[in-house]
């Protein structure tokens, strides 16, 4: 049985209701006919019963996470093209340069832009930038920057921007062959721009789930609910994970996994977070994302009950049902701000005493169905009031679609501009407003800096082209953040979001980092980030959110743990992965995750830690990797595993400390340095023209200490070395014109380097 089939890829932001399959015919087969230009696509089928299915027809290669692989077009036939540097042989096919795409010419600002060209994998040894200006030409050589299994990516920045239109054009060299392409022209084009906010670029991110992080308030200590009983009782904060209470057994044909650990409720509130609000500013935490906050019967609170209010479980018990009454959700103007919602902006307004940003999760596509709206439908049919707002398939029994199959989550009715109903687009338009301008004087800085957006694909693009310019209309220097785990070039063109959570970087670092036997190569390291960081415009890349884990996904040592997964995949003990190890990690998975940690702190774009991954927290995939924080003073907790890490701490917030006191690391340009496969070795610059300093990373992965050598480039004075982190050795030889590095197994090092 299947329930509303459709396709979803990244041809359509991986929507589930763009391509809707038709059917079913005759012999029970769907189908739906795209049109597509030629280029490389992922996708899978998806239905309303149970999820995502790969086609079974196209299994997918290793590296795309279990999505089937689309070739159209010269993608299809590169398998039989023999390339090779040196040849003398050159693909032009695999040439590309398309001005109007960010991939190609990416307008940075007034003074910057950066050129791009395509050519096929390792089939050319140099490509070259070829400009004339009236009177003079200059040939400019184009520096590699990135590729994938098919096409490698060179580039070159003007960064004193042309003051007059230039013509341009590209060189192609191998052996003695040369191949010139046709001319552009380069002319300013500000309107091109993608702009971020700026506070972005500086962000270190820490991601809480309200009830799991720190209960600072007894008193709304919530009941636990599980199937329509309640006993009066919180979970014990220090209980082992895998203990079963006696009321979660008390209910016939009730499991552990069958819902007891999901109903988990353990008293987490907003006054826990302020308490912890110098922690986070101790630990060098710049901004907060928070998951839903909103009230809800929960713990994650993915199933809301109100959008206007605040939980009262992380506030005061009784404001809800005291105020919802006397509220139109039609009507914002009904709208109070109660006790629990006061205590949420009181904790947005300790977090901004501290400099710290402060954003929520936005869930626009679906609500739980305790939401008073969908009482009403369910209640009154056809003649409730709010009849348009939710996907009601069938009247008469009431049916309905629910988010991903789930009868919990009644999804909004879709359009093919995005929300059908005018209503309920004004009513999350008024939740916005609401609350990021609270007090409504037209200064935003007593609301939020931002929102997450959960699921954006599931809503058609026009509704978050518009919702967002709503957004910026309030705060222009609002930070927008979507659900996307998937390349997501749609949503980073400047039309709709600000960044994504970055879940293409773990992808990627860990095939290379705690992988065994699919490890991928240093040098194939470079080339995949290198490919990730041109995929969105520069503006966009310096924002991303740098995660390795999250609530959706195991932890990130017990990853390093369980090498040579698919991210995320094989994690859900619950769904059968009898081969996960869900136990304490070794002293070397943390080893692993301190290297991990040590890029993470010094890549491009802002770091973001999941709660408790500072103090060494660990498990397998929801609902394990939501357990709650650990704390020095609920020690002892029943599970002896669970042992703070006191250095390990001491170690992320020096890492914290590093990006935050050097600008380089969070708006420098990146520059690889060293590449060495034999030795695992990997090294990458942090610099700028202005600067009058560079910064170099190394990162030894291999589990051997390794030397290494860096000589003079020319650009940098190799005497004027300081070793800013980590416990790397150097030496300076021959009269300052190389180092020498002796780098500890699985260790890495940050050094300070001055420029000529």
């Amino acid at each position: 049985a299947v329930d509303r089939p459709a396709v979803a890829g990244t041809f359509n932001s991986w929507s589930r209701v763009d391509l809707p399959l038709e059917g079913p015919d005759s012999t029970g087969s769907y189908k739906v006919t795209a049109r597509l230009s030629a280029g490389e696509y992922e996708y899978k089928f998806v239905d309303g019963v149970d999820g995502w299915h790969t086609d079974p027809l196209n299994v997918p290669s290793e590296g795309l996470g279990g999505n089937s692989d689309l070739r159209l077009g010269f993608y299809a036939l590169i398998d039989g093209v023999n390339a090779s540097v040196g040849d003398g042989e050159i693909e032009t096919r695999g040439f590309a340069h398309i001005p109007n795409q960010y991939l190609y010419f990416d307008q940075v600002d007034e003074k910057e832009v950066i050129l791009r060209a395509r050519v096929l994998r390792d089939d050319v040894e140099s490509v070259h930038l070829l400009s004339k200006n009236k009177p003079g030409s200059a040939r400019r050589m184009m520096t590699f920057a990135g590729g994938d299994a098919v096409f490698d990516y060179y580039e070159y920045h003007y960064c004193g921007y042309p003051t007059e239109a230039t013509e341009y054009s590209f060189e192609l060299s191998d052996g003695n062959a040369t191949w010139n392409s046709e001319s552009w022209t380069l002319s300013l084009d500000t309107e091109r721009v993608v702009h971020t906010p700026e506070w972005a670029r500086h962000a270190i991110w820490y991601q809480i789930m309200v009830d799991r992080f720190r209960n600072g308030d007894s008193s709304n200590d919530p009941p636990h609910h599980a199937d329509n009983r309640t006993s009066q009782i919180t979970h014990p904060w220090t209980s082992s994970w895998y203990d079963e209470k006696s009321w979660e057994r008390d209910a016939e044909g009730r499991t552990f996994w069958k819902w007891a650990m999901y109903d988990r409720l353990y008293g987490g509130d907003f006054q826990g977070v302020i308490d912890k609000l110098d922690y986070l500013s101790n630990l060098g935490i710049t901004a907060i994302y928070f998951n839903p906050v909103f009230q809800a019967s929960n713990s994650h609170k993915y199933n809301a009950r109100n959008y206007v209010h605040a939980d009262d479980m992380y506030g005061t018990p009784g404001e809800h049902d005291r105020v919802a009454p006397l509220e139109d959700y039609r009507d914002a103007s009904t709208w109070v701000f109660n006790d629990s919602d006061k205590k949420l902006l009181r904790l947005i307004e300790e977090a901004h005493k501290r400099g710290l940003r402060v954003i929520l999760d936005g869930v626009w596509n679906h609500v739980g169905d305790d939401h008073p709206a969908f009482l009403d439908v369910r209640e009154s049919g056809r003649k409730s009031r709010y009849a348009d707002w939710f996907d009601v398939t069938n009247w008469d029994p009431f049916e309905y679609a629910g988010w991903a199959g789930f009868d919990g989550l009644p999804a909004f009715r879709k359009s093919e501009t995005g929300l059908a109903s005018e209503e309920v687009v004004a009513h999350i338009k008024s939740v916005t407003r609401r609350w990021m301008d609270p007090n409504g004087d037209g200064d935003p800085s007593d609301g939020i800096d931002g929102w997450r957006l959960d699921v954006p694909g599931e809503i058609p693009m026009p509704f978050w082209e518009d919702w967002c310019d709503y957004v910026r209309s309030i705060n222009p220097e609002a930070y927008i953040v979507g659900e996307v785990w998937d390349p997501a070039e749609d949503w980073l063109d400047g039309q709709t979001f600000d960044a994504v959570m970055n879940y293409q970087v773990p992808k990627i670092a860990f095939r290379w980092f705690s992988n065994s036997e699919r490890k991928i190569t240093a040098s194939e390291f470079d080339r995949l980030l290198g490919r990730l960081r041109i995929r969105y415009p520069r503006n966009v890349t310096y924002v991303l959110q740098n995660l390795f884990d999250s609530h959706d996904t195991d932890r990130w040592v017990s990853r390093i743990a369980n090498p040579d997964m698919e991210y995320d995949s094989g994690n859900r003990i619950q769904d059968g992965a009898t081969d996960y190890v869900d136990e304490r990690p070794s002293t070397t998975d943390f080893s692993r995750l301190k290297l991990m940690a040590l890029f993470q702190a010094t890549y491009v774009g802002a770091p973001m830690i999941w709660y408790g991954t500072e103090v060494g927290m660990f498990g397998a995939d929801d609902p394990m990797c939501r357990m709650p924080m650990w704390w020095e003073d609920l020690n002892p907790y029943d599970n002896p595993d669970y042992v703070i890490m006191d250095s390990l701490r001491d170690y992320f917030r020096n890492l914290f400390m590093l990006r935050n006191t050097n600008e380089l690391l969070r708006t420098g340009d990146f520059v690889r340095a060293v590449v060495i496969d034999d030795q695992d070795v990997y090294g990458y610059w942090r610099t700028r023209d202005d600067s009058a300093e560079s910064i170099l990373v190394l990162l030894n992965n291999n589990a051997e200490a390794q030397e290494l050598l860096l000589s003079s480039d020319g650009r940098h004075r190799l005497r004027d070395t300081v070793r800013l982190f980590g416990e790397v050795e150097f030496r300076i030889e021959q009269d300052g014109g190389v180092l020498h590095f002796t780098l500890p197994p699985v260790a890495g090092g940050v050094f300070r380097i001055g420029r000529r």
